[in-house]
């Protein structure tokens, strides 16, 4: 990003995702006529523009997080539904957090507790930036017992050798320059805890690659238990480092619990790197995730469809045109249902004959549309049947509320018909 990291926008405008805003030209263009948004915006795609009458209009395209527009003006781009449920999404959804911008954020004080991964993909931030540096090295002072170094203790030697008539050996407080610092021994626990919660997946690899580089640099500092408060202790450190350590111990603390964050920005909140999130994504890998754990007792397996190797043809006589569903539904080898996840309030004409095809196609008797529900309207409509014999359903799962109660309430309903 062009903005600075630690760079404080003149404005933070909020806005629901999808909604429209109407800017002045000046905010958006210089007074030659050129864009003043941001390279690294537009390369997004994630805000759509248009010509009004009064100004420029602007909506932003299904991603929410903080997004700067230009270098004085930044969208925090929120859902429609309690943010409390957008963490419990995340903590569930197969979400990349590849998302990111570099560039710090403030977040808000909250009781919700803040996804793992989007936690590491912050700690790993911050790592970076402290092994680009070279990790803090200092003086630390050891006790030393046998023969003579600097600085002799005369009470501990008294007490434990001349008294004892031993005239050789001393006890010392020993200065040593090495990388066993406190703030050290936070992050070298920090390092392990997050290791501990970060997936071991192909996707992951370069972050915990990092975290093993950080181990590595960190092998002569012992681990240290932190407690709350215990980030500060990066002001101890030289001040090219500081921030570094802050950002990363700041992070620890989250993954603790000593202090909570939720998705709302406030300037004087938790500051960690931003992300962007694509709302598309996270429903669909949310309610595929949520069915898959919900039905392992029934032995019935959640594919994704997406997946090259869970890919039929559409047609008998040639594989031109793969089929894939959201969700493929399968007992004992057999596909027993499909199903499509759209995050819209409304399911269209294209929705409906997608999903009609890959059921004939694949032969499966029952075909399932899962959007989100909106006014209130949450729960199982019976859309209809064709020739073939299938039938079709369309679930509207209600995010808006208690989502674990409504979720627990879909597996019910889809459980019934499958």
């Amino acid at each position: 990003m062009s903005v600075p990291p630690l760079h404080v926008p003149r404005i933070v405008i909020e806005l629901h995702e999808r909604e429209k805003r109407i800017f002045p030209r000046s905010e958006l263009y210089d007074i030659q006529g050129q864009s003043l948004l941001l390279p690294e915006t537009r390369a997004l795609s994630a805000v759509d523009l248009r010509d009004v009458e009064n100004g420029v209009e602007l909506r932003a395209l299904g991603v929410i997080g903080y997004l700067p527009l230009t270098k004085d003006v930044v969208l925090h781009l929120t859902p429609k539904f309690p943010l409390t449920n957008l963490w419990a999404m995340l903590a569930v959804a197969d979400e990349k957090y590849e998302r990111i911008l570099p560039i710090l954020r403030a977040y808000e004080s909250s009781n919700s507790s803040a996804p793992h991964q989007l936690l590491a993909k912050g700690f790993c931030h911050y790592l970076k930036e402290i092994l680009t540096l070279g990790v803090a090295r200092g003086y630390s002072q050891t006790p030393h017992r046998g023969h003579y170094k600097p600085k002799v203790n005369f009470g501990h030697t008294m007490a434990s050798f001349l008294s004892r008539g031993d005239e050789i050996n001393t006890a010392s407080d020993v200065f040593t320059f090495s990388t066993d610092l406190h703030p050290n021994g936070l992050l070298k626990s920090a390092c392990l805890a997050f290791l501990r919660v970060m997936p071991t997946s192909t996707k992951w690899k370069n972050d915990r690659s990092l975290l093993m580089e950080a181990l590595n640099a960190l092998h002569m500092a012992s681990p240290r238990q932190m407690k709350p408060g215990d980030q500060e202790l990066s002001a101890t450190l030289p001040a090219w480092l500081r921030d570094g350590y802050h950002g990363a111990l700041t992070v620890y603390s989250v993954l603790l619990g000593f202090t909570k964050v939720g998705f709302s920005y406030v300037s004087s909140g938790s500051t960690m790197p931003s992300f962007l999130f694509s709302m598309d994504i996270i429903f669909e890998s949310y309610v595929r995730n949520y069915i898959r754990q919900a039905l392992i007792p029934s032995k019935i397996s959640v594919l994704d469809g997406n997946i090259t190797k869970h890919k039929n043809p559409l047609f008998l006589d040639n594989k031109s045109f793969p089929i894939k569903p959201d969700l493929i539904f399968r007992k004992d080898k057999k596909t027993i249902a499909l199903g499509e996840v759209k995050y819209k309030p409304k399911i269209d004409e294209a929705d409906r004959y997608q999903v009609i095809s890959h059921v004939v196609a694949s032969g499966a008797p029952i075909g399932i549309w899962i959007s989100p529900a909106t006014n209130g309207d949450a729960g199982l409509e019976y859309i209809g049947e064709i020739a073939t014999g299938a039938k079709f359903y369309h679930y509207k799962l209600d995010i808006t509320g208690d989502i674990a109660v409504a979720s627990t309430a879909m597996i019910n309903e889809i459980s019934k018909l499958i």
